[in-house]
């Protein structure tokens, strides 16, 4: 099997591990900002009355107060995951934008 030339190694880093890098870093940014915007949301919905969505234009499901919560947990899980993996700092290293990194 051959081995990519350096050009294609270029290509490969400059179109798709800079991109998603960056991509990755705005998703870490949004879901941080989730929680930090969720303190009266998770207290309303572990410990206040039940809520439903009351969206009406037809979303293929209508959120209960638990799936908001699992929302919660799986991007706390999402974040641990992401931060605590010893390849992040490579990956946010990579990004040419400055993204809050």
């Amino acid at each position: 099997m051959p081995q990519a030339t350096d050009a294609q190694v270029q290509r490969f880093a400059n179109e798709r591990v800079r991109p998603r890098a960056e991509q990755l870093i705005r998703v870490l940014n949004a879901v941080t900002d989730d929680q930090g915007a969720i303190a009266d949301v998770y207290d309303r919905l572990v410990n206040g009355a039940p809520w439903s969505d009351n969206r009406e234009d037809g979303p293929p499901q209508l959120l209960e107060g638990n799936d908001v919560l699992a929302y919660n947990t799986f991007i706390a899980n999402l974040i641990a995951f992401i931060e605590g993996d010893p390849q992040w700092p490579v990956v946010r290293s990579a990004a040419v934008n400055s993204l809050n990194v």
